[in-house]
């Protein structure tokens, strides 16, 4: 990844930095010295892969409750709550996983012999002495319906009967013949609220839950080649609070940047609330604009949403400081709002980012972004917008001119979603528009949203850009080769963080983040690249993952 030097045949590390780069010569050097040389036996190295909006935090909590992952019948799920059911005291809960497969839980109901949820009278046949939930879905790892199921012991714990109504317009309660509850309940929102309103008796994730599952999922991102994850979306005050505990344990291996999810309940009239809520999400910053931090954790910038905010958003914000699986605070602010806030934080030096998923809240947000700029200029501060959608080449020339970064999300938009686009009016070739980014010259990074956690499926679908249903290319126009896409995965990812001049490079000086492949990326099939083999992943020149067999091991 550097113009300079674009391969190399060896390098040579140092106290976690990259000491040199070079050919045969490097080799019988380090030979002469003493050093300890490891022959990679034609592998091929890039630098650590970065994941620009990765929600890693989330991944780890998929291991926290039983998963029913491996059911294929109603009586499946029965056969697994009646086990759990032996292994728990009467009387306390027992929760899982939701129907269907992970990670993405597609079409879970039709993956069932029976083809439907079961509902409360099949789990009371399990565990009549347990109240039983079936956690639904998050989200966006599919789409709308949420799904969730409860016995009939769990809907007396939380007091649910035909008098219930729905807390939002977005639950349905649904009811048998005579009128009652049949235990499954079904939420038309990618943000599910069910365990902030109807269940919250349900057992919730803790704080040893989220130190954990960031220790497991930074393992998994590991293992596709990661050493570095910006969550632009924000990490709410708990989360926060999980990554500085593994960084105070010594258990941080992954290099973090994490931008603040603010938990400030009003801004009417609150103008002073504001200014000193963003004083704390900034932190003390240094002259380069981020907050202070070490090579492995920082926290700078803050996330500010566009929209209405209905009643999901209401119910979710009300309920913190639990934020549930979305470890970040949802919160949707008007466009004017935004203005007020994204004013006060420009002269501050705060970097604001926002979702540009969707174009008329995209063309407001410029418009807002354009009077700031022309008062108090943002051009040097990179701000971000976020799993950017689509896009016309006028409407990423005003982003080129702002200065600000783009993050795409390629598995999750063109692979998961890129039927709808085929099938729709769009226009594909203006749908997650990598190819026009770099003809306009808009610094753009990819990202997976944790929709899998693996950023090589980001790499594939950049290069291959198929959709999930039929193979169909959506606008092959955007079609990135493999290398441009690695630079979107390495070196751009890393000016998300003003880190380009230490990391997202093989070079000199440069941090000793390295990803091992088996296989040459730029060799194999294009389709091949969401499954290429990975054989290690160094962080600061200590391995972080290896493979069973691979030429490291950890801790060497």
């Amino acid at each position: 990844m550097d113009p300079r030097r674009p391969e190399a045949r060896a390098l040579r590390t140092d106290a976690g930095r990259i000491a040199a780069v070079g050919g045969d010569e490097l080799v019988e050097a380090a030979r002469a010295d003493g050093v300890r040389v490891v022959d990679l036996g034609g592998r091929t190295v890039t630098p650590g892969l970065i994941d620009g909006h990765a929600h890693m935090d989330r991944e780890g909590l998929r291991d926290r409750y039983p998963s029913l992952g491996r059911a294929r019948s109603i009586e499946d799920i029965v056969a697994i709550i009646r086990d759990l059911a032996d292994r728990t005291p009467a009387g306390e809960w027992i929760v899982t996983m939701p129907v269907g497969t992970p990670p993405f839980y597609f079409d879970p109901a039709s993956s069932l012999a029976e083809r439907r949820f079961p509902d409360r009278h099949d789990l009371d046949r399990a565990a009549p002495d347990h109240p039983v939930y079936v956690r639904g879905i998050w989200g966006f790892w599919d789409r709308p319906p949420i799904t969730s199921v409860a016995n009939s012991a769990a809907l007396a714990r939380c007091g649910i009967d035909r008098q219930t109504d729905p807390p939002c317009e977005t639950v349905e309660i649904v009811r048998d013949e005579s009128g009652e509850p049949s235990g499954v309940f079904r939420e038309q929102s990618f943000l599910p609220v069910l365990e902030f309103t109807l269940f919250r008796d349900v057992p919730r994730f803790t704080h040893a839950d989220r130190v954990n599952g960031i220790r497991i999922a930074q393992r998994r991102y590991h293992s596709s080649g990661v050493t570095g994850v910006y969550e632009a979306h924000g990490v709410s005050p708990d989360v926060l609070a999980a990554y500085e505990e593994l960084q105070s344990a010594g258990r941080l291996t992954m290099r973090c940047r994490l931008t603040a999810s603010p938990s400030w309940t009003s801004l009417e009239g609150a103008t002073d609330a504001i200014s000193g809520a963003l004083r704390d999400v900034a932190g003390p910053r240094g002259t380069d604009g981020l907050a202070s931090g070490d090579d492995l954790l920082r926290t700078a910038g803050v996330f500010v949403g566009i929209g209405e905010p209905g009643c999901v958003a209401r119910t979710l914000h009300a309920g913190l400081p639990y934020t549930g699986w979305a470890g970040f605070v949802e919160w949707e602010h008007s466009i004017e709002e935004f203005e007020a806030i994204a004013r006060l934080a420009a002269p501050e030096g705060l970097r604001v980012h926002t979702l540009a998923n969707d174009e008329p809240v995209l063309a407001a947000c410029l418009d807002v972004l354009e009077r700031i700029d022309a008062v108090s200029p943002i051009r040097e501060q990179r701000w971000v917008l976020e799993h950017l959608r689509n896009a016309d080449r006028r409407t990423l020339e005003r982003i080129r001119d702002l200065g600000l970064v783009v993050t795409t999300q390629p598995a999750g938009y063109i692979w998961k979603a890129g039927a709808a686009v085929l099938d729709g009016d769009a226009d594909p070739e203006r749908f997650v528009p990598h190819r026009t980014l770099e003809e306009v010259g808009v610094p753009f990074a990819l990202s997976t949203d944790d929709k899998p956690y693996s950023s090589l499926w980001a790499l594939w679908a950049s290069v291959t850009r198929t959709e999930r249903r039929t193979g169909r290319v959506v606008g092959p126009g955007q079609r990135l080769d493999v290398r441009r896409a690695l630079r979107a995965l390495t070196t751009d990812a890393a000016r998300l963080s003003f880190d380009e001049g230490s990391r997202g490079t093989i070079r000199d000086g440069f941090l000793a983040d390295l990803a091992i492949f088996d296989e040459d990326p730029e060799a194999v099939a294009p389709e091949r690249l969401r499954d290429l083999p990975v054989a290690a992943t160094i962080v600061g020149g200590h391995v972080a993952w290896a493979a069973d067999g691979g030429p490291l091991e950890p801790g060497v």
